[in-house]
C-alpha cells in the first residue's frame, strides 16, 4: 500500500516483486521461521492481485502487460530463492552424512519444509494467474513464460 493507505502503485509493486531489500542467504535458508517470513514478504505482490486487477484497465493490453511483468519478476525471484535454499540444504545434508552428524535428520526435515514451499508457490501462482487471466483475457503469455511455468507443470 502507498504511504497514504491506497492501493500500491505499479512502481511500488514492481519494487516489491524485485525485493531488493530482502536478500536470501544461506543463513536464512537454515532458519525456517526466517525463511518463511521472507517468503511471506516476497508473496505480497500476489496478496493484492484482485485489488490490483480491479483498478487496472484490462482492455488495454499494455496495462495487463505491466501487471504481468510484475508477477513474472516475483515468480522468478521466489523460484530462484527456493532453489538456492534447496541447494544450501543439500550441501549441509551431504556434509552431515559425511561427518555422521546427528543434525542430518533436522536438516532433512528443513529441506522437506523448503521443498514444500514449492507446493505453496504453485497454489499462489495458480490463484494469481487465474485472476489475471480472467481479467486480461486478451493478453497472451510469452512463450518463455509458459516454458518457465511448465518446467514445474503449473497452468
Amino acid at each position: 500500500m502507498s504511504n497514504n493507505g491506497s492501493l500500491a502503485t505499479l512502481e511500488e509493486l514492481r519494487a516489491k516483486a524485485q525485493a531488493r531489500d530482502v536478500e536470501m542467504t544461506g543463513r536464512i535458508c537454515l532458519d525456517m521461521s526466517h525463511f518463511k517470513a521472507v517468503m511471506r514478504q516476497l508473496r505480497k505482490v500476489d496478496d493484492n492481485i484482485i485489488l490490483r486487477m480491479n483498478t487496472t484497465n484490462t482492455a488495454e493490453v499494455h496495462e495487463c502487460f505491466a501487471v504481468f511483468q510484475i508477477l513474472q519478476t516475483a515468480y522468478r525471484r521466489r523460484e530462484r530463492d527456493i532453489n538456492m535454499c534447496l541447494r544450501v540444504l543439500d550441501e549441509k545434508i551431504a556434509e552431515a552424512k559425511e561427518s555422521k552428524s546427528p543434525k542430518m535428520f533436522s536438516l532433512e526435515t528443513q529441506r522437506d519444509w523448503v521443498s514444500n514451499e514449492r507446493g505453496v508457490e504453485d497454489i499462489v501462482r495458480k490463484r494469481s494467474l487465474d485472476v489475471f487471466k480472467s481479467r486480461c483475457q486478451l493478453f497472451e503469455f510469452p512463450k518463455e513464460f509458459e516454458d518457465f511455468l511448465n518446467q514445474r507443470k503449473i497452468k
